[in-house]
């Protein structure tokens, strides 16, 4: 990707493509090695930029740099399980919705936002509609293809839950990988939340609520 033709939205899409795959599937060794090349690189350092996220974005680059990429594909495999999968139920930090929000109704109304964008959850995932990987999905789309009232609603439902779930990978996460990525999600919903507030016309204020 051409840093010279990225403008502050590209960044806000880009970033919701890469966090949702981070948080909707293990890291495996070609995702691994694919970062750690030159473009995957630049793209990632411009990203820090645009949310002010560098010392973050540091971290998980210097954690995948800290052995060889099939080892840590392992470590970094095992890690998600036990965050994300509720294995291990006092170790566990939730990847959905309704887990910190508490409604009910939260994977009903993330299937009418995403029939809202003409999107549905894939045949072959195992997710709920409320899971983060799903959501952030949900948001690049909206965001790319200009939909703003439902992007602003996918940003006010993320806002309203993901501290919580960032604060918990804080605690849990002591490699910092995936609390550092929590930490970059958190910063780059205010930013695009702030960055739409700035210049969406009022009106779609309220729109699908």
């Amino acid at each position: 990707m051409n840093q010279s033709r990225h403008t502050k939205s590209d960044g806000f899409i880009v970033a919701s493509q890469w966090l949702s795959e981070l948080f909707g599937t293990p890291v495996s060794v070609a995702h691994i090695e694919q970062t750690l090349t030159q473009p995957a690189q630049q793209t990632l350092g411009w990203l820090a930029e645009q949310l002010d996220v560098a010392a973050e974005m540091h971290t998980i680059l210097s954690i995948l740099q800290q052995d060889h990429p099939n080892v840590l594909a392992v470590h970094l495999q095992r890690r998600y399980t036990t965050l994300f999968e509720g294995i291990f139920r006092n170790r566990a930090v939730l990847p959905y919705e309704s887990a910190w929000s508490g409604k009910d109704t939260a994977i009903p109304e993330m299937h009418a936002l995403l029939r809202a964008l003409e999107m549905h959850v894939s045949e072959d995932c195992c997710e709920p509609a409320d899971h983060l990987a799903i959501e952030l999905a949900a948001l690049a789309y909206a965001l790319h293809a200009e939909h703003y009232p439902i992007a602003i609603q996918l940003l006010n439902r993320l806002q309203n839950w993901t501290p919580g779930f960032a604060q918990a990978l804080q605690q849990q996460d002591k490699d910092g990988f995936y609390a550092a990525a929590a930490d970059i999600l958190v910063a780059l919903l205010n930013k695009a939340s702030n960055a739409l507030a700035a210049y969406v016309p009022n009106q779609y204020e309220g729109e699908f609520a």
